[in-house]
């Protein structure tokens, strides 16, 4: 793919399709969620030192992931996932297509490719709250975070429908840009140029030869951490199709689950969740499995592990059912 961009002038430029467009925004978001298994393995495995960071999780990933897209911007003139498949940004101006992005607004992109997934994660976290009824007891910060969701879930529905649109006349050749936060910052994708990098042979006969520098060194360090990141977002998402795959079996061709341990007193076990043995608190039902459990412990291991932590039966968000139980 990357060859194409060598037919790039100042008029005239190869537009990638909308697939690849797609599926590059798709991976960007297997970059959170890689971060968010190594994040939960490290508090897990040591509560007592690293317990503390749960609460910051949204801002260190904000961190990283400022890291990552300016490393790629800047030597890519991409985000990660654009680099991923090929893909590279550049500027328009008075409708003509330049080849570079100036700095400046190599600081713009870097803002959205950090901020969108920033405010989502917090409004995802707010939503959850408000459900479970985890609402401070400050009136202003109520406020804040109920008037927080209402307006994202207003602005990000207002913006899928322009994207759609923005899309379609993408397809049909109306457009350049091929969302509405590319026209805002005046460029678009194109596939990269094709850019030689140093083999490891040529790396390894440098370091035999005593001409290994220190700056190949870096580079060499760095292109290993870029790499095992790449090929970890990819078999994340790999993992994820087979999962999708998968979930598509006939559910009455399953075994029938086990029935879930009683205590002592069976009449102490109605009514309780089986991941935190409490009562039950917004009774949720695994439409695949059965199981009842409390909202916010089922949501996050949903999304995780996407299963039934009782069965293992694969199940999705869309699984979750809502019980209505009498007082």
């Amino acid at each position: 793919m990357a060859e194409r961009g060598v037919y790039l002038t100042n008029t005239t430029f190869v537009k990638p399709t909308i697939f690849e467009i797609v599926a590059q925004q798709s991976l960007s978001s297997t970059l959170e969620q890689i971060f968010n298994k190594f994040y939960s393995f490290l508090i897990t495995n040591n509560p007592e030192r690293y317990g503390c960071l749960d609460r910051w999780s949204h801002e260190v990933y904000l961190l990283f992931n400022g890291v990552i897209q300016y490393f790629y911007l800047k030597n890519y003139s991409a985000s990660f996932a654009e680099t991923f498949y090929g893909l590279k940004r550049v500027t328009i101006k008075n409708s003509h297509v330049e080849n570079e992005i100036s700095k400046n607004k190599k600081i713009l992109h870097l803002i959205t490719l950090i901020i969108n997934p920033y405010i989502k994660s917090k409004f995802q976290q707010y939503e959850l709250e408000i459900i479970d009824g985890k609402i401070p007891k400050e009136k202003w910060k109520q406020l804040m975070k109920i008037y927080f969701v209402k307006t994202y879930k207003i602005m990000n529905f207002t913006y899928n429908i322009i994207e759609t649109y923005y899309y379609l006349r993408y397809i049909i050749d109306d457009f350049k840009n091929p969302t509405p936060l590319f026209h805002l910052l005046s460029s678009t994708l194109t596939y990269s140029d094709p850019f030689k990098v140093t083999s490891m042979a040529e790396l390894f006969n440098k370091w035999k030869q005593n001409n290994f520098s220190t700056s190949e060194g870096v580079e060499l360090i760095q292109r290993g951490f870029m790499t095992t990141l790449e090929l970890g977002a990819f078999f994340l998402q790999f993992v994820s199709w087979w999962n999708q795959e998968n979930y598509y079996t006939n559910i009455t061709s399953l075994p029938i689950p086990p029935s879930p341990p009683t205590l002592e007193m069976p009449e102490k076990s109605k009514g309780l969740c089986p991941v935190c043995c409490k009562t039950l608190n917004i009774p949720t039902a695994v439409a695949v499995s059965g199981y009842v459990f409390c909202y916010q412990c089922i949501l996050p291991i949903i999304q995780t592990d996407k299963r039934c932590p009782v069965t293992h039966y694969p199940a999705k968000e869309d699984d979750l059912i809502r019980i209505y139980m009498d007082k």
